[in-house]
């Protein structure tokens, strides 16, 4: 039996429902799935960038808040074309390594959020580092740069901001 193309797992003990691998394999190529992956990957010292920014957070709250909010808005947005870099993988993640224009139609918004992702997957890396070797200096300069443009990338794109007050019915009454 096939689900979303992919081989489905039956179980031992006769039952059929899907394995977690069976559902959701991931991106090819690699570097494809560590731009999608960009918060939760592993990297320097086994430290994902969500990792990093809890330690990055406590002498800089709201600029942790600020590169975490906008990893989030970019996951929702990739999302989307989750279906996309799944069956054309390869051909997105070839043209945004030579910096060349989109190949189809559908390639044109997942293509321009990996570039946005790009520059967010390298912060990435240097709050990981950051919060690993806990050298001197946080990287508030890059942080700042980076938030600045992946802000208007997003921006650009019409990625929605996040809401900023809870839904109604969230806190509790009275």
């Amino acid at each position: 039996m096939r689900l979303l193309g992919r081989t489905r797992s039956f179980r031992a003990d006769g039952g059929d429902r899907p394995t977690l691998a069976s559902v959701s394999a991931p991106l090819q190529p690699p570097r494809l799935e560590e731009l999608v992956d960009l918060a939760e990957r592993p990297r320097h010292g086994g430290w994902s960038l969500r990792a990093g920014l809890c330690r990055y957070a406590q002498p800089q709250p709201v600029r942790a808040g600020a590169v975490h909010s906008l990893a989030r808005r970019l996951e929702a947005a990739l999302a989307e074309h989750t279906a996309v870099l799944r069956a054309d993988g390869a051909i997105v993640a070839a043209t945004l390594d030579t910096g060349g224009d989109a190949v189809e139609a559908a390639h044109t918004r997942p293509l321009a959020l990996l570039r946005v992702a790009v520059e967010l997957d390298r912060l990435g890396d240097e709050v990981a580092a950051w919060a690993v070797d806990r050298v001197p200096e946080p990287p508030d300069a890059a942080v700042d740069q980076v938030v600045e443009r992946v802000t208007a990338g997003l921006a650009a794109l019409g990625v929605p901001e996040e809401p900023t007050e809870p839904p109604r019915g969230a806190r509790g009454r009275g």
